[in-house]
Parts: C-alpha cells; sequence; structure tokens
C-alpha cells in the first residue's frame, strides 16, 4: 500500500495500472480519479457502478468486466464501495478483475477506515473483502493525512492552480482549515483568481480578501477563547461582530463551548462530533482548554449564549451592548 502523495507520481509513471483506493478521504478519490483519468489518453467513457446504491446491479458489472473486445474502445470502469460486493458474487468478481485480458481501466474504491499497526507504524486494510482483492490492484491509502503531511499537499494543490505559495500562508491555512482537503484547496482557487490583480510581493494584499479576512479572524478569537484570554476575546469578537455581525460571532463561540462541554465531561477526550464541526487546528486545542474552564463556567456560557441567540432572532437589540454583557456574562473572574 502507497500513501496517497506517492501515488501521484505512480500513476503519471504507469498509466496502465489499476488502482484500489482505501481509506475515508471522499477529496483524495476525486483528486486522484482525475489523475488516473488524465494520464490515460485512450479513455473514453466512464462507467461507475457504486454498491451504497441499493440500485446499482452487481450482474450489470460482471458483465461489464467480462465483456471483452480487444477493438472495442477502452473504458474506465470506477467500482465505489466493492466492500458491499454481496458473498455471491465475489468470486465471480474477483476472476474478472484478475483477468489479464481486460483492456479497460478499472478502479476500485473502499470507503471503509483504515487499521493502524504500531509495530510497523502503517496502515491496514481491515475489511476481509477489501483484502482479498488487494493483490490485483496497486493499492493507494487514501486516509486523511497527518496534518504534518499537509504543507507537502498545499505545495502540489499550489502548483496545480498556478499560485505561487509562502510558508507563512500555507502554515496559515492549516491553522485555519486543518486537514480540510476541500476547504483548502478552494482557498488556494480563490487566492490563485485574486492574485491575478494584486501586488503579491508581500502577504499584506491577503487582507483585502474578504474571505481570507474573516477566515482569519474567527481563527485568532476562537484560539483567544480556548485560551481564556479575556481582552483578546473582546478585541477580535468586537471586531468580527461590527464586519460579520453578531450572530456569526456567537454561533463561533456557542461551536467552541459545546465542544468544551463535551471534553470536560469526557476527561478532556474530544468527542467525534466535536472533530466535524471545528475546523481547523483549533480541535486540538479543545482537550487542554478544557482543563482551564470550570464546569459551571462553560455551562453559564452555553446558557448565555442561547439566551443571546433568541434575543437576536426576536428582539431589536444594540449589539456592542449586548456582546459586552454576554463576555462579562461568561468570563466574570476574567
Amino acid at each position: 500500500m502507497i500513501k496517497a502523495l506517492q501515488a501521484i507520481q505512480n500513476v503519471e509513471k504507469n498509466p496502465n495500472n489499476h488502482y484500489l483506493l482505501v481509506g475515508d478521504s471522499d477529496f483524495l478519490y476525486l483528486y486522484l480519479k482525475k489523475i488516473i483519468k488524465e494520464c490515460d489518453a485512450d479513455l473514453v467513457e466512464t462507467k461507475l457502478f457504486d454498491f451504497s446504491d441499493k440500485g446499482t446491479s452487481q450482474e450489470d458489472l460482471l458483465n461489464e468486466l467480462n465483456a471483452i473486445d480487444l477493438f472495442a474502445d477502452k473504458k474506465f470502469i470506477i467500482i465505489k464501495n466493492i466492500n458491499k460486493v454481496s458473498a455471491k458474487n465475489k468470486d465471480v468478481l474477483k476472476s474478472a478483475l484478475s483477468n489479464g485480458d481486460n483492456p479497460n481501466k478499472i478502479l476500485c474504491v473502499d470507503h471503509s477506515f483504515l487499521g493502524f499497526d504500531y509495530g510497523s507504524k502503517s496502515n491496514f486494510i481491515k475489511n476481509a473483502s477489501t483484502k482479498d482483492i488487494s493483490d490485483l490492484f496497486v493499492v493507494i491509502d487514501i486516509s486523511t493525512p497527518f496534518e504534518s503531511e499537509m504543507i507537502k499537499w498545499i505545495k502540489i494543490f499550489s502548483e496545480d492552480l498556478g499560485f505561487k505559495m509562502t510558508r507563512d500562508i500555507a502554515n496559515s491555512l492549516i491553522d485555519i482549515f486543518g486537514t480540510n482537503f476541500s476547504a483548502i484547496y478552494n482557498e488556494i482557487s480563490k487566492l490563485s483568481i485574486l492574485a491575478e490583480d494584486m501586488d503579491t510581493s508581500n502577504d499584506e494584499w491577503l487582507d483585502s480578501f474578504y474571505d481570507w479576512k474573516k477566515n482569519k479572524q474567527i481563527w485568532e478569537f476562537n484560539y483567544a477563547v480556548c485560551d481564556k484570554e479575556v481582552d483578546k476575546i473582546l478585541m477580535f469578537g468586537s471586531s468580527i461582530m461590527n464586519q460579520f455581525g453578531l450572530l456569526y460571532m456567537t454561533n463561533s463561540l456557542f461551536t467552541i463551548f459545546e465542544a468544551l462541554f463535551y471534553a470536560k465531561l469526557n476527561n478532556g477526550t474530544i468527542t467525534d462530533n466535536s472533530r466535524k464541526t471545528l475546523r481547523g487546528k483549533i480541535v486540538n486545542k479543545i482537550s487542554s482548554s478544557s482543563t482551564k474552564y470550570t464546569l459551571e463556567e462553560i455551562e453559564t456560557g452555553i446558557k448565555l449564549l442561547s439566551a443571546l441567540d433568541k434575543k437576536i432572532k426576536t428582539r431589536n437589540i444594540i449589539d456592542e451592548s449586548e456582546f459586552t454583557n454576554l463576555i462579562s456574562g461568561i468570563f466574570r473572574n476574567g
């Protein structure tokens, strides 16, 4: 099994290989699928069979794989969720996939989570059905990468999009978006378009980019909340409120307090729900930050935020006063 980073060169050098992608990242599936298709100029048609869809016929796939015509157009056959092929068809499918005379390009995908072997420090395929066919393919690990790999991915995306990346911008992207491939790729895409009409000799031009400024400010605000730095919470929160509205600021604050609440109840363990709702490296701070708050402070914060949310949606209020009262109520001893 090779990592997705290594796979890019492998695909470009070996356009005739068949591939099995295993892991949880849908973005990496889409990204590698695009590269695999572009590296084989002979492909004329894409056929998708997704076995998470009950309407997909396994018999149709078997017929497609067994209908070998050396003079027919070369097809790109994608089999998603191959791990869900029925036991009845498993051996027939394996036989069809192993047929060396099949002229088509075959890409199989299993979005199951991989296991991790602490001895070899490497991932392995847990699903027995997928593992059984893995020797027929070049297997690529498309699990969400460690944060340490993201700089390399950002460099690849920047080259794709023709954007001159700096280390400071790359680090900021990781701070704001963590390992969220889609968000990072989309942000670099927007930056590349904006940079065409800007002086990019230094990074100050980024402050004129609305989305970048907004994302950076909410990241700074969230960090201040996690660190319980009341002066910074007031400064960053006030700036966000004045530019993007009180509701935007309170929604972000509520997400942090909800994550702190569950971490506090679970002795610092971050819940899966918190990982889904939080964005960027802030998720790494929740565990240690939960020790800086008492449960009473967190519960008070959630109650005050809920009350303010209702007030914002039902009454005319003075944002500045409500914001000051909220922060004073949560951080009475700050």
